[in-house]
C-alpha cells in the first residue's frame, strides 16, 4: 500500500456525521477485506504519520483545544488528526493554526484508536490476547522491521502563557482562550 492508498482509505471510511470512533471502526472494516501485507503497511503508514506529527507546536494546540495534554493524550490527538484526512494534516503540520478551520469550537479532541491493528485481528480471526498481540506484533516486524522513531521535539514552551500561545496560535486562541481573542489577563 502506498501513502496515496493509505490517505485514501482514510477518506473513504470517513463518516457523514463525524465521530473519531466510528470512522476508525469503519475504517477498520474497510481494511480487514484487504490482503495482510497490506494492512500491515497501513499500520505502517499510520505510525509514520503519528511520528511526523509528533511536534511541539502540535502539541501546544492540542494542550490548548483539551484543556490539557499528557503524552498518550498527544498521541490519540495525533491519531485524531490523522483521521481528518490528508488535507487537514498537512495543514496542520504546516501550520497549527489552520486546525482552527477544522475544530468549530470542539473539544476533547482525542481517539483512542488503532484501526490498522484492529483490521489486522479481524481480518486473521486471531484473539486479542497475549498470544494474539505477539502474533499481530512479529507481523508487524516482519512486513516492516523498522518502526518510525518519534523525532527530537522542538524546545518547549510554555503552553500556559496565555500571551506565548496566543503569539504562536492566534487562531486556535481566539476560541480556545476566551473564546473572543481578549487578553483576559491570564
Amino acid at each position: 500500500m502506498t501513502e496515496p492508498e493509505f490517505w485514501a482509505h482514510v477518506a473513504a471510511a470517513h463518516p457523514r456525521r463525524y465521530d473519531a470512533d466510528a470512522h476508525a471502526d469503519q475504517l477498520a472494516a474497510r481494511l480487514a477485506k484487504l490482503p495482510e501485507p497490506e494492512i500491515l503497511d497501513f499500520v505502517h503508514h499510520w505510525d509514520a504519520a503519528s511520528a511526523r506529527a509528533y511536534r511541539r507546536d502540535l502539541w501546544g494546540a492540542a494542550y490548548l483545544v483539551n484543556g490539557g495534554c499528557s503524552d498518550d493524550g498527544f498521541q490519540y490527538f495525533r491519531w485524531w488528526l490523522i483521521l481528518q484526512g490528508r488535507e487537514a494534516f498537512d495543514a496542520a503540520l504546516a501550520d497549527p493554526d489552520t486546525l482552527a478551520e477544522v475544530l468549530d469550537g470542539e473539544t476533547d479532541v482525542e481517539a483512542e484508536v488503532g484501526p490498522g491493528a484492529d483490521a489486522w485481528f479481524l481480518a486473521t480471526g486471531t484473539g486479542r490476547d497475549d498470544a494474539g498481540y505477539s502474533a499481530y506484533d512479529r507481523a508487524l516486524t516482519f512486513r516492516h522491521p523498522r518502526r518510525p522513531p518519534l523525532p527530537p521535539l522542538a524546545p518547549h514552551w510554555d503552553f500556559d502563557d496565555a500571551a506565548e500561545v496566543r503569539r504562536r496560535l492566534p487562531r486556535l486562541a481566539a476560541t480556545y482562550l476566551d473564546g473572543d481573542g481578549e487578553d483576559s489577563g491570564e
